[in-house]
Formats: structure tokens, sequence, C-alpha cells
């Protein structure tokens, strides 16, 4: 794994080497599913917008990932690793968004504990 971080100039010749390591990605779904579907048949075609299905609850996916970079012939491509994922699901938008935050800072906090606990700090 190669660190994705990046030299940039800053004032009075500094220079600074920043970059990410660990970030969330959470996709979500609203009630209904979130989605279009469209269903061929004798009748012709039908076509169904978001929300047209009441018995998909509102639902997230959510990972924590170790971003690296990888160059390809000077391209720069950021690739990721997942360390966990989790899925949530609830009867409202605000019930999955309280379970998806509540989980993504027990997990920031479980890798800060396993960083310090190697480094030492």
């Amino acid at each position: 794994m190669k660190i994705d971080a990046r030299w940039t100039d800053d004032c009075c010749g500094k220079k600074d080497y920043d970059g990410e390591i660990l970030s969330i990605s959470t996709r979500y779904w609203p009630a209904g599913g979130g989605f279009l579907e469209i269903n061929r048949g004798p009748d012709g075609v039908s076509v169904h917008g978001p929300g047209h299905r009441p018995d998909i609850k509102p639902r997230a996916h959510s990972s924590i990932l170790l971003r690296y970079r990888v160059d390809d012939e000077g391209e720069r491509c950021v690739e990721d690793l997942t360390l966990v994922e989790a899925e949530f699901e609830a009867d409202t938008e605000d019930e999955v968004k309280r379970q998806v935050e509540v989980w993504a800072q027990e997990q920031m906090d479980r890798a800060v504990h396993c960083l310090q606990a190697e480094f030492g700090k």
C-alpha cells in the first residue's frame, strides 16, 4: 500500500505533505427503496419511481476504509481497503442516520485506540 499524500506549496518556501488515510463511505436509500423500477409485461411497460414500495424501510450501508493510491504511469488513482462494513435499517431516515453516526464514531474510536496502542501514545 502506498500512502495517499502529496507535497503542496505553503507560504514562504514551506511545504506540506498531507493526505487522507482513514475514510468513511455511506450509501443511504430512502423508504420505498430509492430506485427506479421498470417492468415489462403483457400490458406494456410500467415505470415506478422511488418510494413506490412502502414495504422497503429506510436503510444504509457504511464502510470504514483505509485509503491508498496507485500510480499508473503518472495517473493518480485512489484505492480503498475496506476495514469493516455494516448495514442499517429503521423506520425513519433520522433513525438510520443516528445508527450510522453512532457506528461510525465507534469505529473511529476503535481505529484511534489501535493506532495509539501500536505507536505508544
